[in-house]
């Protein structure tokens, strides 16, 4: 009467269904905190052990950072049978990520001679070789999704190795993590992050949280406080942009939409700018905390423990100067 391949399918799918129902990452986090609690305690006498100076924090955690998120994406990737859609550019966007994480870390290898530190040719054969394999056992099983990684890898290695313009490495590592976060959120299936069309109000809190502190860093950091907007205009803008970063948090809630919760970023930017380009004070500290917790976010929501525990070595070391009250102003 009924197959038993169905049946067995059937059974396996809901399965993993009611798997990825549950927020896991949030029960990792939880059991995290053991570990954050010490590497907070003992982050600063562990970042003087291993030599690094206070001001090259920035640069060895956003290094680091995109080191294990490249890491991240090569070895839990390559889950591309879960992806529902029979046409989909998620490998194509991968494969951008990975080219910009590889042209990024190569052009800091080569400026922080890290390559030089590898002794013998053979060495870094073996590492670029690995590299290929695993970007190769990742891609879609198809020839143009192993061209396409292939190339990716091929590309941001030379490009990285020959670039003279260096890039923003914290710039560029925050727009990375903001890219990645709505892969995450447009399938969520493939990270193992949820279900699509199903997700729990905290798989939406949490991402909203990092794509939250992604546009607090980048406005918080670039926009300059000028205090030359007439205080009725600015009041009036401000509740304006309040009420419609309100109506697509609703909206988002709501739909899970990736494009509401990319205009929601973009509401949510032009308030922050608003209000910053108004004050005269300065909101530098405010994206030092923000960058540190998007790093602790987004480690969380990837289950990659090592990520969260960089920013919290930066959040200890350069932005341990928390006013919860500069949050407010923003908002």
């Amino acid at each position: 009467m009924f197959d038993s391949f169905s049946v067995v399918s059937t059974a396996v799918s809901s399965f993993n269904n009611a798997a990825l129902y549950n927020p896991l990452f949030f029960a990792l986090g939880l059991l995290m905190l053991p570990l954050f609690f010490i590497v907070y305690l003992y982050g600063g006498d562990f970042v003087s052990r291993i030599g690094w100076q206070k001001n090259e924090i920035e640069q060895k955690t956003g290094f680091f950072s995109g080191l294990f998120l490249l890491v991240w994406l090569l070895i839990f990737g390559g889950n591309y049978a879960v992806i529902r859609d029979g046409i989909s550019l998620l490998s194509v966007m991968i494969a951008s990520v990975l080219f910009v994480l590889i042209v990024l870390l190569v052009q800091q290898s080569v400026r922080l001679k890290y390559i030089e530190k590898i002794s013998g040719k053979k060495t870094r054969w073996f590492l670029f070789g690995g590299l290929l394999i695993f970007a190769i056992l990742s891609a879609p099983h198809n020839w143009v999704g192993i061209l396409l990684q292939i190339s990716a890898v091929l590309c941001g290695v030379m490009v990285g190795c020959r670039i003279k313009h260096e890039l923003p490495l914290r710039d560029v590592i925050t727009v990375v993590f903001g890219f990645v976060t709505t892969l995450i959120l447009m399938q969520p299936e493939y990270f193992r992050f949820g279900q699509l069309g199903n997700l729990t109000l905290v798989h939406l809190a949490s991402v909203l949280f990092v794509g939250f502190c992604v546009v607090t860093t980048l406005t918080a950091k670039y926009t300059n406080a000028r205090s030359k907007i007439y205080k009725s205009a600015y009041i009036k803008l401000k509740w304006l942009f309040r009420i419609v970063s309100l109506l697509a948090f609703v909206l988002f809630i709501s739909t899970e939409s990736v494009p509401v919760f990319i205009g929601l970023l973009g509401s949510v930017a032009l308030l922050e700018m608003l209000t910053i380009y108004h004050s005269a004070k300065s909101f530098n500290n405010v994206s030092n905390v923000s960058w540190a917790l998007m790093l602790i976010g987004f480690g969380i929501i990837t289950i990659c423990p090592v990520i969260s525990s960089l920013g919290l070595i930066y959040m200890i070391n350069k932005a341990n100067n928390l006013k919860l009250a500069d949050f407010k102003d923003l908002l």
